[in-house]
């Protein structure tokens, strides 16, 4: 997939039918959407983010991100509908409210406000800079034994050739890079978002898994706050709607969209 710095030679397209950019989560790529343009009519414009895949971009933080986004898209036919899961959802809230007129409606997946209290995202920033420093000591493999057998982002539940097929877009990331994207993209580098939804100038949609009650909570009150919002569920599936249920979620995606 094509690196944020190289935003100005066109990214690639997967699918077919008018555009939507679509940014990933974290250890992903936007390769976690082709499954996704199987079932939907839209070329997806899936970007790898900074820290993650080939992009080159520096610094990795949330500023420089956005930035580079909103100049990529003044070069397309803005505005565009925007899709971001998890850690991608939080850039796609932001270069919204950031760029309203570049972004015609916006979708996130699995995706909260970030975190309200100062005190308490500092200390999540602690706890991502020492987690990124045993990234980068481990290994990214290492890491990501964890991290897909932890509760949230666990691929246990899937059939095999789902659960490898995921994993080997992950292991294109480098250490260093996760590392950086934890510090600086993380939710503890991350703005609290929920006392600006109201500015949001464009229709949400935000959709969360059913066994995820903890996003779940977090995507309904995105919907709740912002001025034309709306939170759908899709049953049986947790953090990772994107993999676990395309089908599901590309019909919920085309239905807020519109026709083409």
């Amino acid at each position: 997939m094509l690196a944020v710095a190289d935003y100005g030679a066109g990214p690639p397209l997967v699918g077919a039918g008018p555009p939507l950019v679509a940014l990933h989560g974290f250890t992903l790529t936007g390769a976690q959407f082709a499954p996704l343009a199987t079932y939907i009519d839209r070329e997806i414009l899936a970007p790898d983010l900074p820290g993650h895949g080939d992009t080159t971009l520096t610094p990795v933080d949330l500023p420089t991100t956005v930035d580079a986004i909103a100049g990529w898209l003044t070069g397309l036919p803005t505005p565009l509908p925007v899709l971001g899961y998890s850690m991608g959802g939080r850039i796609a809230m932001s270069l919204a409210l950031d760029h309203p007129e570049l972004v015609g409606r916006l979708v996130v997946i699995s995706t909260g406000p970030g975190i309200r209290d100062p005190k308490e995202r500092a200390g999540r920033a602690r706890d991502d800079d020492r987690l990124a420093a045993r990234i980068r000591d481990e290994g990214a493999d290492r890491f990501l034994d964890d991290w897909l057998d932890a509760p949230i982002t666990s691929t246990a539940s899937l059939d095999e050739p789902t659960r490898l097929a995921d994993r080997a877009i992950r292991q294109t990331n480098s250490a260093d890079g996760l590392a950086a994207a934890l510090r600086g993209l993380g939710q503890g580098a991350s703005p609290y978002l929920g006392d600006r939804l109201g500015e949001l100038a464009m229709p949400l949609l935000t959709v969360s898994g059913g066994n995820d009650v903890r996003y779940g909570e977090h995507a309904a009150s995105l919907a709740a706050g912002a001025g034309d919002g709306i939170h759908q569920v899709v049953a049986g599936v947790g953090h990772n709607v994107v993999l676990e249920a395309p089908k599901a979620l590309g019909a919920l995606i085309e239905d807020f969209l519109g026709p083409a």
